[in-house]
C-alpha cells in the first residue's frame, strides 16, 4: 500500500485527534491500524459488466469473493488496486476476449461486491489463492497497484499462473505502513505497536511483506509497467522488484500517472501481447 496512495485517508485519521489545552491527543495505534486496513468505498460504484458474462461468488478464507467471467479460452484474471473496483481494468477485457482468452474480473475482499470491511495484502492473497484453486489454473493475471503486491504474495504462496503483468506495482508494505503511521502522528514506539496490531489482525508480519523479497523465488513470466510521473507509487519501486524477479521485463511509460495508464491503448496492447506470446 503506497504511502502517498493513502494520503486521502489521512484526514479521516487526523479527525481522531482532539485538542485539549492546546495539546494534540494522537489516535491510539490500534485506531490507526484499523484505518490502515479499512478501504473506503468509491464515491461512485461502477460495476463491470462483461458481454455475455456471468456473475460468480467463490468462498474463500476471507469471505465470499465476487467475480465476473466471460469467454472460453485460457483464463486471464484482472485484479484492481486498493479502494478500487473491477471496472478499473475494464479496458483490458474486450481485447483479451478478442484475442481468444476468457476474462475473470475479481473484487478484492472488502471491495466492490465482495464480503468484508477490512483487508490487507496477505488476506487478499489468501482469497486470490482460493479463487485460483476454485476456477482452475490461470494463464495470466493483470494487476494494478496493490493488486500487484497481492498477486506476488499469492504466487509466492502457490497460486498457479503462468504470467504476471504488474502495473504501478508498490514494493514494501511495511515501509508504507510506517509512512501511514507517521502521517497519523504516531511516534516510534506507537508505530511499532501499530505494526504489531496490523500483523496480529492479518495473520502475517507486515514488515516481511515485500515484493522484492518475494520476487527472487518466482518463476512466472513477468512484465512490470510503470509511468515515470506516478505520484502515488514511485517508479523506483517497480524497478527494484523487476530487477530481482528472474527474467522480468520492465516497461517505462511517460505522462500517465498512477491510473491513466489503465486506459492507455499502448499499455493495454503491450500487456495483451505479453500475455498472448505463444499461448
Amino acid at each position: 500500500m503506497a504511502a502517498r496512495s493513502l494520503t486521502k485517508n489521512m484526514m479521516d485519521i487526523m479527525q481522531m485527534s482532539t485538542m485539549i489545552d492546546a495539546n494534540v491527543v494522537r489516535p491510539h495505534p490500534e485506531q490507526v491500524a484499523r484505518a490502515f486496513l479499512t478501504p473506503r468505498r468509491p464515491p461512485q460504484r461502477e460495476p463491470l459488466t462483461l458481454e455475455s458474462g456471468e456473475a460468480l461468488r467463490i468462498a474463500t478464507p476471507e469471505g465470499e469473493v465476487a467475480l465476473q467471467r466471460a469467454g472460453s479460452g485460457p483464463a486471464v484474471l484482472l485484479l484492481h488496486g486498493w479502494e478500487g473496483q473491477a471496472s478499473d481494468l475494464a479496458a483490458f477485457a474486450p481485447p483479451l476476449l478478442d484475442a481468444g482468452f476468457s476474462v475473470l474480473a475479481m473484487d478484492l475482499p472488502a471491495h466492490g461486491d465482495s464480503a468484508g470491511r477490512q483487508t490487507s495484502i496477505p488476506q487478499c492473497a489468501r482469497a486470490l489463492r482460493a479463487v485460483g484453486e476454485a476456477i482452475g489454473p490461470l494463464h495470466a493475471v493483470i494487476a494494478h497497484s496493490i493488486g500487484s503486491a497481492v498477486l506476488a504474495e499469492a504466487l509466492y504462496a502457490g497460486l498457479v499462473a503462468q504470467r504476471a503483468v504488474l502495473v504501478s506495482a508498490p514494493a514494501h508494505y511495511g515501509r508504507h505502513a510506517r509512512g501511514f503511521a507517521a502521517a497519523a502522528g504516531l511516534d516510534g514506539e506507537a508505530t511499532e505497536a501499530m505494526l504489531a496490531s496490523i500483523s496480529s489482525a492479518v495473520g502475517a508480519d507486515v514488515r516481511e511483506i515485500s515484493l522484492p523479497r518475494r520476487a527472487p523465488q518466482l518463476r512466472q513470466w513477468a512484465l512490470f509497467i510503470h509511468s515515470a510521473d506516478d505520484r502515488v507509487v514511485a517508479i523506483e519501486e517497480s524497478l527494484d522488484s523487476a530487477s530481482v524477479w528472474p527474467g522480468a521485463r520492465h516497461m517505462r511509460v511517460e505522462g500517465l500517472g498512477h491510473r491513466r495508464l489503465l486506459g492507455n491503448p499502448a499499455v493495454i496492447a503491450a500487456a495483451i501481447d505479453f500475455v498472448a506470446i505463444n499461448h
